[in-house]
């Protein structure tokens, strides 16, 4: 997935006018019943307009540009992008380096605490005790495993933590199916049920020793939170983070659901994946978390079918009721988590669970490469 930074109109997409109208300078997406050629999509990227992005968030295009601090940098097996826009008379590049620097040190701690992978860390722990006893964790991790139980809930299971027993058989890069009998087995041991949860104790205890965890679907998004939340504690407030596929836009003090302010907010597109002319939305974004999933971040093709990561938990094989799921929320571990459940779901499902989120909001491409949101300007 690609992600382009900043903000921009849709006047600075001539070719895609066609697909979009403007009122009161918020970019609306009109969709009609579009041609096949259209609509026979194959995933989606997000990107961040970067014309005009300090004139746009400073309110006046007559206003000098806003200076801002970028950096990319390699983490979570991603690169993620920073942006900062020093709108305050006190701030400084390097105020905002520091941020930066806060903020990616942050991304590490998180990434070491929540690893699987790290021997040492608690995660390894309970998979380590699965069947044998409960571990004391950290106030951090136990809260983080606490709120994948609740997304599992919503979502029926479709989004699990305990898929790791099944996941683990897959090996994208030789390019291999794992055998029927042996991956059956494995799904015998996915079930979110499996982890009991002590409040009083701080204590996670896996109660099938074949059943293993592992965080990545919530922690890449848990990670993005922390770093804003650094950023914010910095003195910062117009800014993005986006780690390949996860993203945080913040606009300040711009309400979202105002129509005033309109050019304060990002702007984030979201692009046919092929056609780098092609976007099928551009939607305005004050302080909000977007995350995507779609079949074709890692996969492989054998024998004309499409094995990708995106697991179903109930079936141990890669979900296969849509192509892309983008999400909006207020949280990026938040979205995070729902674009995976989301795309397991289903669309029907899907939306049907988005619909009881508060300030939520989804983009289905289904199999047939249909559009499906709960955004009523997305709407057919």
């Amino acid at each position: 997935m690609r992600f382009i930074a900043v903000d921009g109109l849709t006047t600075n997409l001539k070719p895609l006018s066609t697909l979009f109208r403007q009122s009161n300078n918020s970019v609306v997406f009109a969709l009609r019943k579009l041609r096949a050629k259209c609509i026979l999509l194959v995933g989606l990227s997000l990107f961040i307009n970067p014309l005009d992005a300090a004139e746009r968030i400073s309110g006046t295009a007559e206003n000098h540009a806003t200076p801002s601090v970028n950096r990319s940098t390699s983490l979570m097996t991603t690169t993620v992008d920073f942006q900062i826009l020093m709108t305050k008379d006190n701030h400084s590049s390097a105020m905002a380096n520091a941020a930066i620097d806060s903020a990616i040190d942050e991304i590490k701690r998180v990434t070491q605490v929540f690893s699987e992978w790290e021997p040492g860390s608690e995660i390894s722990a309970i998979n380590k005790a699965a069947g044998v006893k409960a571990i004391e964790v950290s106030p951090e991790v136990f809260r983080l495993i606490a709120e994948a139980l609740r997304i599992s809930e919503l979502s029926d299971g479709k989004f699990d933590i305990t898929f790791k027993s099944a996941g683990k058989l897959w090996d994208f890069r030789a390019q291999t199916i794992p055998d029927a009998a042996t991956l059956q087995s494995a799904v015998m041991a996915i079930n979110y049920q499996h982890i009991i949860l002590d409040e009083e104790k701080q204590t996670v205890f896996l109660t099938k020793a074949e059943t293993q965890i592992g965080l990545g679907g919530i922690a890449k998004g848990y990670a993005i939170d922390r770093a804003v939340q650094i950023i914010r504690n910095s003195g910062f407030d117009v800014f993005y983070i986006n780690a390949g596929g996860d993203l945080y836009a913040s606009s300040g003090g711009v309400s979202k659901n105002s129509t005033k302010d309109s050019t304060k907010r990002w702007k984030v597109g979201i692009q046919h994946p092929d056609e780098t002319e092609s976007l099928i939305a551009l939607l305005p974004v004050a302080n909000g978390a977007i995350a995507t999933s779609g079949d074709y971040e890692r996969y492989f093709e054998k024998g004309g079918i499409r094995y990708h990561h995106i697991i179903d938990p109930d079936t141990g094989y890669p979900a296969d009721m849509s192509r892309s799921v983008t999400v909006l929320t207020s949280r990026a571990y938040l979205a995070d988590a729902l674009a995976t459940a989301v795309f397991v779901l289903g669309p029907e499902k899907g939306i049907t669970l988005i619909e009881n989120m508060p300030e939520t909001e989804v983009l289905i491409i289904d199999k047939r490469g249909q559009i499906v949101s709960t955004l009523p300007h997305l709407s057919p």
